[in-house]
């Protein structure tokens, strides 16, 4: 009996330890995709079936793949084709054909889509690296290193040590007004990708259709103010009470959809001329702030094919606010498609100089108006 009870009490103490090697063995995976010669920023990938799938709206900023929500169907129309997914069916369609299986799903409230399958349909090609975890996307007709090259280079960046923090020059507020709309979410999606911060006004008229979009700019940790309810020169400055009424019922929205206080408002056009005594005061009596901006990107001139007009402006006016003393430069910017073809080289640029890209804090709030109002 005594024989038994050793033979078991092994048999316990083996199985325990067996188990307990087999999870600390058990290392999380990291997958990486990467573009040509760089590897892109998301802020999840999943493996699902043996299928790895990245977030729809991140891609789409990467790969310049328009895509729209139109009635609970996201439709991505490139090259000819269109790619739909119906959120109530879960079923994925190419050129109005169900597909029998699914590229696109959504997992926690994110769509997320297969990376094998949207490279193949928009020409690109996919090499994989199965040593480092890692999907490269490319295109042979255009410059890229040899995949050789790459997988050495792969190495060298992903052991990489992380660099050592550099003393910034002066601290850049990218700000976005006239949204929420779909180059909110691509926008939103390009900061990601760049672990940058921005602050965004919204319009009390486009709110409400875009919930989505808006909780997704509060969860990354964007602050969103209030660019008025309707954004029409000829009611917002009608008299100080329209004024305020379009100020506060623009924040309480905010406040409404989000849980967060927007005590942070644009006037429509800028302060000056239109803000008139009694309106500046009714901001005050009503504790709001009011920012104007240091740099104007006149980004609203400008077709897509013109976006390199929109940095100029940008690394000009930055430059010349930082060379005045400036440590706190606002940038304006819109919600626009030419201002989302600009924004990436914006951000690098502005990294690049070493400055720091933050949003908009309100414990320690930066006076810029043009009106030179220190209680603003």
């Amino acid at each position: 009996m005594k024989r038994y009870l050793i033979i078991f009490a092994a048999f316990i103490i083996s199985t325990i330890f067996s188990t307990t090697i087999g999870q600390a063995a058990a290392v999380p995976v990291t997958y990486h995709i990467a573009f040509q010669d760089q590897l892109l920023d998301f802020s999840d990938i999943k493996v699902i079936n043996q299928d790895t799938k990245v977030p729809l709206e991140e891609i789409a900023a990467d790969l310049d793949i328009p895509f729209e929500i139109e009635k609970g169907i996201t439709y991505i129309r490139k090259n000819g084709i269109e790619i739909s997914y119906n959120e109530k069916s879960q079923l994925t369609a190419k050129d109005a054909v169900v597909l029998e299986w699914s590229p696109i799903v959504k997992v926690d409230g994110k769509l997320f889509i297969s990376v094998e399958y949207i490279v193949s349909e928009i020409g690109y090609k996919l090499k994989k690296f199965q040593k480092q975890n890692t999907q490269r996307i490319y295109k042979e007709d255009w410059a890229h290193m040899t995949h050789a090259n790459f997988e050495i280079y792969l190495d060298k960046l992903l052991n990489k040590k992380q660099p050592s923090t550099i003393k910034s020059k002066a601290n850049v507020y990218i700000t976005f007004d006239d949204g929420p709309n779909k180059f909110t979410a691509i926008n939103n999606s390009i900061l990601k990708k760049y672990k940058a911060k921005a602050t965004f006004f919204f319009l009390g008229k486009h709110m409400k259709k875009n919930a989505s979009i808006i909780n997704s700019v509060v969860k990354d940790g964007h602050y969103i103010g209030t660019h008025s309810m309707t954004h029409d020169k000829n009611k917002v400055y009608l008299s100080s009470k329209s004024f305020i009424n379009e100020m506060i019922e623009g924040a309480n929205l905010v406040k409404k959809m989000t849980g967060e206080d927007a005590k942070l408002v644009r006037t429509p056009y800028g302060s000056k001329p239109h803000i008139t005594t009694a309106m500046k005061e009714e901001l005050v009596n009503n504790g709001f702030k009011l920012w104007d901006w240091d740099v104007d990107s006149n980004d609203w001139k400008y077709t897509d094919k013109e976006a390199n007009k929109i940095v100029q402006n940008v690394q000009v006016g930055v430059e010349k606010a930082y060379k005045s003393g400036d440590k706190d430069i606002i940038i304006l910017l819109h919600d626009r498609s030419q201002t989302t073809k600009a924004l990436p080289e914006i951000i690098e640029w502005i990294q690049k100089e070493g400055y720091t890209l933050k949003t908009y804090e309100p414990d320690h709030h930066i006076v810029q108006n043009f009106l030179r109002d220190n209680t603003l």
